[in-house]
């Protein structure tokens, strides 16, 4: 994506003192305006993390979201002189690329993970800072399916509409509605596109029209050239929009960025590929021996993979492994090395 960044620091909101609530995020403008919203209303701190203008998600997996991030902005906000707590509440996606025990020893200050989205943070904080089941989970919902192809999508698309307008104007009108036609059904129908990856998504929407091109050269018997030409604009604009129809879901991991790095491309057109995230797949291995049932990574998972066995004493187990991303929050936030994933 095009990283829209703020400049990293100290906002308040309301009418703060000194046990007032720490809140840290990414400064991906769009981001820190969505936080920005949900906390304008309440008596708290934000501050706002170097993150080269990523979103928390892609930034903690990238490796622009780090504990240095959180530490660089402590201690350039002068945030220890207005508050008695030392407790910083971050974000939930942040979880895989931040050591908070790197942040506790090197800026004194604990970290908690808050809800997954802005929009709880009020119902966070008027439950003494603790999270429902439902804060803890990440959702797939429409406006989050088109907000983040947009971001993947209007770069390619814009440069496609740039080329066209200067060698081939009689295909813009085709193009831009057609593009956003198949954009807007492909991610209103995204989980119920049969696939269990995002290019298996992808494989069977090209197949899907390419029967519906050969139905149309054998049933119709005066073959518009017009009419092919747009199946084969469909099949191109299908594979332009689900490129990556898996690394911009935090249901699948990514199909595009192993295949990037192993041909070594970091950037195509105005995309920039150097900062997103990277998940590998795997199968998550706990031992038992180790765990101390603390429930972080409980309460860190994003997709509801683990639940707290009461029987006898507490204890976690790995409840629900189809559903695990292989993101390695767990593993990375793990106090007692627990957890792994086995490749």
């Amino acid at each position: 994506m095009l990283p829209l960044s703020v400049e990293p620091g100290l906002k308040v909101f309301g009418h703060p003192d000194e046990k007032s609530p720490v809140f840290v995020t990414a400064n991906f403008a769009l981001t820190v305006k969505r936080v920005a919203k949900y906390l304008k209303d309440l008596d708290c701190y934000l501050l706002v993390a170097p993150t080269h203008g990523i979103n928390v998600w892609c930034a903690a997996k990238g490796g622009n979201f780090t504990a240095h991030s959180v530490i660089s902005v402590v201690k350039t906000s002068g945030i220890a002189s207005k508050v008695i707590n030392r407790t910083l509440i971050l974000p939930q996606l942040a979880a895989p690329g931040v050591d908070t025990q790197l942040v506790r020893k090197e800026a004194g200050w604990h970290c908690k993970f808050g809800p997954v989205y802005a929009k709880d943070i009020p119902e966070y904080i008027a439950g003494g800072l603790k999270k429902t089941d439902a804060m803890c989970r990440v959702k797939w919902p429409l406006i989050d399916r088109l907000d983040a192809g947009i971001g993947v999508f209007f770069p390619v698309f814009l440069l496609i509409l740039i080329i066209l307008a200067i060698f081939l104007r009689t295909w813009l009108a085709e193009f831009v509605m057609l593009g956003w036609g198949l954009f807007f059904l492909m991610y209103s129908f995204y989980p119920f596109i049969p696939g269990r990856a995002g290019w298996h998504k992808l494989l069977f929407l090209e197949a899907l029209i390419g029967v519906g091109l050969l139905g149309y050269i054998f049933l119709e018997a005066a073959e518009s050239k017009y009419i092919r030409d747009l199946f084969f604009m469909a099949m191109g604009l299908v594979a332009v929009i689900g490129i990556d129809f898996g690394g911009v879901t935090p249901l699948y991991k990514s199909d595009l960025d192993p295949l990037l790095d192993k041909l070594g491309i970091r950037w195509i057109g105005p995309v920039d590929f150097t900062g997103r995230s990277k998940i590998i797949g795997g199968k998550i291995i706990l031992d038992q021996t180790k765990c101390t049932p603390c429930g972080i990574c409980y309460d860190i998972c994003p997709r509801g993979v683990y639940e707290i066995e009461k029987d006898g004493h507490k204890m976690v187990a790995v409840k629900y492994p189809g559903l695990c991303v292989a993101c390695e929050a767990c593993v990375f936030q793990c106090p007692k090395g627990a957890l792994s994933f086995k490749t």
